[in-house]
């Protein structure tokens, strides 16, 4: 036998108190070792070697804190599967992956009980006998093994990711958690809030940047404003992953509501994966003071850029600045590059190499410029400091008779509107101008659509006016904030593309 796996990844001062804290189960640091080597011998048992992949389909519960851990102990490859998707749509995310075994909640078993030749370990007694029965003694070291994560499939399909710099040794992967942790400039102590979906990548790395700096963590199974409030009151939350529409639920609380719990715990509340407008954003450090942080980024690496509340008042609107070992550039149609200021597609230069998508040469060429930059289709620009701006996706911006319109812009305004609760905005056709503006709403209460266009009016050029609207009950959203506007979208541009 070669040399053992440490016996230990993570350093807490205290291996015998929380770790992570749900309303059903509590885990101890100690606990989390020991599970996750008991993985590691579960999965090598289940004749899961090197690479292989296996998958997970749950909500957010404390078992998420050992995936990880073990699947880098095994040496696999783990997918986080979306539980808000089909049972078709898992079922291709499964075959394109070649996943071959699924540790999955009883209550999703549905979704991928009819994909062949998966192995199927529900949590649960099953589970708890399965890690029992492998035990926990140390498997020898093997190359760390990593996430596969797939990208959201908000515009398309979705396309699992291979990164380069989530290679390493058994042990660097906690340094890699706790590293991406520093990058976005997270605290290096307190107590985690969670209320992110667990197979997001934004939730995913929170937590395990959280065990990695050997903070406690504290999950909820979905997000509750006031509950929310809560719990940062009583558990003295440091640390929290938010998404803006959770912000928008926030501050459209009663006043009485926001004002009544002691917050002065926070110190960090990163946000991510969705335009954020910008007086949500200046009400929400009115309210909480300079801690909220904004990041960019990707599945595919398209970052970190991060900014913290100063920068973002110095540079209104910006999504940060690049990070160590990442350099932004704005390119062309031709593929120039453009001076700061000008409105282009972003690409993206790592120092540790760009992404391959799994399984898809053709797709991994279709994004890189011949010098290894890449992109995910993002348009935006930078400013003269090197602070970079998102104009929007390319999949997203329409054309009004050759002016380009974006819709995140038009987005920001409507959702000040205070009967607004959410709204989309994207490009339906239009015989004379070639597309025109469209809007769907998503209301708080009652909706006065002529004092919205009024509101709208006042605040829009002519040409970026939604020309119609829909209000429909809730929108399509992921449980992580991201819209699938695709949805909204598609049905008008049947026929036309």
């Amino acid at each position: 036998m070669g040399e053992l796996q440490p016996e230990r990844l993570l350093s807490p001062p205290d291996p015998s108190t929380p770790a992570v804290i749900a309303e059903e189960r509590v885990l101890s640091w100690d606990d989390i070792e020991r599970r996750s080597r008991s993985l590691a011998r579960a999965l090598d048992g289940s004749s899961l070697g090197e690479g292989d992949v296996w998958g997970v389909l749950a909500r957010n519960r404390v078992e998420w804190a050992e995936f990880g851990l073990g699947n880098a102990r095994a040496g696999t490859r783990l997918v986080p599967l979306n539980w808000h998707l089909t049972a078709t749509e898992i079922a291709a995310l499964l075959d394109d992956s070649g996943c071959r075994l699924v540790v999955v909640e009883p209550e999703l078993r549905d979704l991928v009980a009819a994909s062949a030749g998966v192995e199927l370990v529900e949590l649960g007694p099953q589970y708890e006998k399965w890690l029992e029965a492998a035990g926990d003694a140390l498997l020898e070291q093997r190359p760390s093994g990593s996430p596969l994560m797939f990208t959201g499939g908000t515009t398309g399909k979705s396309k699992g990711v291979n990164r380069a710099e989530l290679a390493g040794p058994v042990g660097s992967s906690v340094t890699v958690m706790g590293g991406w942790g520093s990058l976005v400039r997270m605290p290096d102590a307190g107590t985690t809030l969670i209320t992110t979906p667990l197979y997001h990548a934004l939730g995913n790395a929170v937590l395990n940047a959280s065990l990695a700096k050997a903070m406690p963590v504290v999950m909820t199974g979905r997000f509750d404003p006031l509950r929310s409030l809560e719990l940062i009151e009583q558990h003295r939350i440091t640390a929290t992953p938010m998404v803006p529409t959770q912000f928008l639920r926030l501050l459209k609380l009663d006043d009485d509501d926001r004002t009544r719990f002691d917050l002065s715990s926070v110190e960090w509340i990163l946000h991510t994966a969705a335009p954020c407008p910008a007086w949500a954003k200046v009400a929400m450090i009115e309210w909480l003071g300079p801690v909220i942080y904004e990041m960019y980024g990707s599945s595919e690496g398209t970052g970190p850029a991060i900014c913290d509340s100063h920068e973002w008042l110095a540079h209104p609107g910006t999504v940060g600045k690049a990070s160590a070992r990442i350099e932004y550039s704005i390119v062309d149609d031709d593929g120039n590059d453009l001076a700061p200021g000008e409105v282009g597609t972003i690409y993206c230069r790592r120092a540790d190499g760009a992404p391959e998508y799994h399984g898809d040469p053709d797709k991994t060429a279709s994004i890189r410029l011949p010098d290894g930059r890449f992109t995910v289709g993002d348009l935006g620009w930078l400013d003269d400091d090197g602070y970079l701006y998102l104009a929007d996706r390319r999949v997203d911006l329409i054309l009004v008779a050759g002016s380009n319109v974006y819709p995140a812009e038009i987005e920001a305004v409507l959702s000040e509107h205070p009967s607004v609760a959410d709204v989309a905005v994207f490009g339906i056709p239009d015989p004379e101008w070639g597309e025109q503006v469209k809007a769907v709403i998503e209301p708080a209460g009652e909706l006065d659509l002529d004092d919205v266009r009024r509101f709208a009016a006042g605040r829009l050029a002519s040409y970026k006016l939604p020309k119609s609207y829909d209000v429909v009950d809730q929108l399509p959203r992921e449980a992580h904030g991201k819209l699938k506007k695709r949805l909204l979208r598609d049905p008008y541009w049947a026929g036309e593309r």
